[in-house]
């Protein structure tokens, strides 16, 4: 089994790498609006469009075949290293019930589960990386997603067109259209369904899953072996609340019993919004009646979270409702690091300035109420790879001036 607080953080580096290369495309894409709106003659735009548009594909494509390779590998070694963790964890449980545990390499079973996660893994990272876009607003408020390639085609063709035609000054375009690109952020879309989510969110999800799916398969396959039974859930605060009702607790494999509800009915397990489904942290371990003794309490299970309700600026918070203000801010801290990206690929001094004054306006709020909440900062979410330390000093210096 893997604990909650692990796979809430395992997925970091690999994250890491998708940040970073939708900040790439964050300033590639600033950098050819600050060109496209100082072109005013239309016929020397459509000259330079093609160019610019061919040159973006083939820089895109070869920042995303660098990501991939570097995401495989990682891929690769943290799968590996979360399956022997998980197996210690069981076998230890089987060792203090006097039976032989089993290891990754004496069993061919094990590792072609471990081989096959990281083959999906890869696979989903991979597509996702084929399905790139933007979604944008339009007059009416419905959500656009646009590919990766219309969006810079009408992105780069609206501001040459709002400047030369004297709708807009080149600053006003370009910062509305940066806003636009930092708001939106890099997303997967699945454009069947309609159905997007920001690029760090969906590798999230994807090595998450993939590593919690992948453990649960090796933790079933060792209870078959050593003839397990009863498993007990993990379980952490803050779990979203159709998930608290079950964690924690011990289950039965097969069927039923007064002491012991059976483990699919009563968790999910195998469904999409049950345990070990999409981004969930909870997993479970082996339980043998007479030797393995609970986690967790009922007392504890039911006090497992700092508190029921919390008051923060005339809004009363569950403590899983704060983790989700919490991230929603987390969200916001990154958007704006987008912004500091786009405008110091322009030179927009002023714009700059501004979204600096917000950024550690964001960060402050960030502080208090993570503190008021009682939940600890993670300040690896609110990172942007390409907000390196000296945009990180500039935003400082900007927002400081202007006190």
């Amino acid at each position: 089994m893997l604990t909650p607080s692990y796979l809430q953080k395992v997925p970091k580096n690999v994250v890491k790498l998708y940040q970073d290369l939708e900040d790439f495309i964050v300033e590639d894409i600033a950098r050819r609006i600050k060109k496209a709106s100082e072109i005013t003659s239309t016929a020397e735009w459509q000259y330079i469009r093609a160019q610019e548009l061919g040159i973006a594909d083939k820089v895109i494509k070869k920042k995303i075949a660098e990501i991939l390779k570097k995401s495989d590998k990682e891929i690769e070694k943290l799968f590996k290293d979360s399956a022997i963790k998980s197996l210690d964890f069981d076998n230890a449980i089987y060792e203090t019930a006097k039976l032989t545990p089993i290891h990754l390499h004496e069993s061919p079973a094990l590792q072609e589960y471990l081989d096959a996660a990281i083959r999906q893994t890869k696979g989903e990272l991979k597509n996702m990386t084929n399905s790139l876009g933007f979604c944008t607003r339009g007059v009416n408020g419905k959500v656009k997603n646009k590919k990766l390639t219309n969006f810079y085609q009408e992105t780069l063709d609206l501001a040459q067109f709002q400047v030369s035609t004297g709708v807009l000054d080149i600053n006003t375009a370009t910062r509305k259209a940066i806003k636009d690109i930092a708001e939106s952020g890099v997303r997967w879309i699945n454009y069947e369904s309609g159905w997007h989510n920001r690029i760090d969110v969906a590798a999230r999800r994807a090595v998450r899953t993939g590593v919690n799916q992948m453990a649960m398969k090796m933790t079933e396959s060792l209870m078959d072996i050593q003839g397990c039974e009863l498993v007990e859930v993990s379980a952490h605060p803050g779990a979203r609340p159709t998930h608290e009702e079950w964690q924690g607790e011990v289950y039965q494999r097969e069927g039923s019993s007064k002491e012991y509800p059976n483990f699919e009915d009563a968790t999910g397990y195998g469904s999409a919004e049950g345990l070990g489904g999409a981004n969930c942290r909870h997993s479970f371990f082996p339980f043998f009646e007479g030797v393995s003794k609970r986690t967790y309490t009922k007392e504890d299970l039911q006090n497992i979270n700092p508190y029921e309700s919390m008051e923060y600026n005339g809004k009363t918070y569950t403590y899983y409702e704060a983790t989700q203000r919490q991230r929603q801010i987390e969200t916001r801290i990154r958007a704006t690091k987008r912004e500091l990206i786009g405008y110091k690929a322009t030179g927009d001094k002023d714009a700059f300035t501004a979204s600096s004054i917000k950024l550690q306006r964001q960060k402050q709020e960030y502080k208090v109420f993570s503190r008021a909440a009682n939940i600890s900062q993670k300040n690896y979410r609110t990172q942007v790879q390409g907000f390196d330390r000296s945009t990180s000093q500039k935003a400082v210096h900007s927002a400081k001036k202007k006190k």
